[in-house]
């Protein structure tokens, strides 16, 4: 940083500063249930699945969208979470009605994932009972590790 001979600061000076509180080079990451409700929380478009569980990098960006200060960085972080958890599956046969994909099992909450439209989103109120469900379609948290 340069002082210019009037007593002001030359803004003009091409080298950067790194001023306290500006950055983080630690961000905790969400508890698994949490960041697992917020992402869920969002539709995405496109029909997909999810194969693994997060990671704590995941995990972090979720806690970044969290705090971030527009919906467009919010959903550039989602998106990137989502895509690295996910694989692309078909188009459900009746595009009008929804169409049960997966179940996801995180700790004592489960939520359906439904192939809606163009979109990929959780609706809670239209579960079947477990036991009509195939094992296949049910993915448990609790039981893989990232």
């Amino acid at each position: 940083m340069r002082i210019a001979t009037d007593g002001y600061i030359d803004l003009s000076d091409a080298r950067h500063v790194r001023t306290p509180g500006a950055h983080s080079d630690t961000v905790e990451p969400l508890p698994e249930g949490d960041a697992l409700a917020f992402l869920l929380s969002h539709s995405f478009p496109g029909h997909r699945r999810i194969v693994r569980p997060l990671s704590i990098e995941e995990r972090r960006r979720i806690q970044l969208a969290i705090w971030a200060d527009s919906v467009s960085e919010r959903m550039a972080l989602m998106d990137r979470v989502w895509r690295s958890i996910t694989v692309a599956v078909p188009a459900p046969k009746d595009p009008s009605e929804p169409e049960l994909v997966q179940i996801v099992v995180c700790r004592e909450r489960s939520y359906p994932l439904f192939l809606e439209g163009g979109r990929t989103r959780a609706i809670p109120d239209r579960v079947e009972a477990p036991t009509r469900v195939a094992r296949a379609m049910i993915m448990d948290f609790d039981f893989k590790i990232a």
